[in-house]
């Protein structure tokens, strides 16, 4: 059997990334127009599905991101105004790449404190992205602090999601790095098997 590539293995990974997050923003965004939008509030799960792609492929991330922001003003009928805040503002999520940078991947993914500081941090620039495409309708404090405050169940998902995710070998983890551990786990395990008399 032909292995792939590792450009075709982070291209199927990323396709199917973006398609779960398609297809539970969309649930999501149907349920809470249906259930929840009587308390102001929305639950996404864009920010648990970004998170996880900025473990696994950095600035890839922006592809579910954006995605999620797309299926969720195509799911509530968005206005033109609209798609231009959420799509343009999930543009807005590489502002916390630098973070992730100096804490390092490896130490999110083992630190359960470091995992809540950059959930955080990506939520908060997704906010910081539709604030400032709310411009120059909106663009207010106050603003703000809707955008935060309608979000903030996104941001508890997000945060639980993404401390489970650390119990699933891999899932949270560099993918390069990731696929050369395997790599040498199975040499190891190859060279122990040939070393073993019984």
């Amino acid at each position: 059997m032909k292995q792939i590539t590792f450009k075709q293995y982070r291209g199927i990974d990323l396709a199917l990334l973006c398609a779960l997050t398609a297809i539970f923003e969309a649930i999501a965004a149907m349920a809470s127009d249906k259930w929840i939008n009587l308390q102001a509030m929305t639950v996404s799960i864009t920010v648990a599905m970004t998170c996880i792609t900025f473990m696994r492929w950095s600035l890839f991330a922006l592809l579910p991101s954006f995605i999620g922001a797309l299926v969720y003003c195509i799911t509530i009928g968005g206005s033109p105004h609209q798609y231009l805040i959420y799509c343009g503002g999930s543009l807005f999520v590489t502002m916390a790449y630098p973070l992730l940078q100096r804490i390092t991947k490896e130490k999110v993914k083992d630190r359960f404190l470091l995992k809540i500081v950059f959930v955080s941090a990506v939520y908060v620039s997704l906010n910081l992205g539709r604030w400032y495409f709310s411009l120059p309708l909106e663009f207010t404090l106050k603003t703000l602090l809707t955008f935060l405050g309608t979000d903030i169940l996104s941001l508890l998902f997000a945060i639980v999601v993404f401390a489970v995710a650390k119990n699933v070998d891999g899932l949270i983890e560099d993918q390069k790095s990731y696929l050369l551990r395997l790599e040498q786990e199975r040499k190891e395990e190859q060279e122990a098997n040939l070393n073993d008399p019984f």
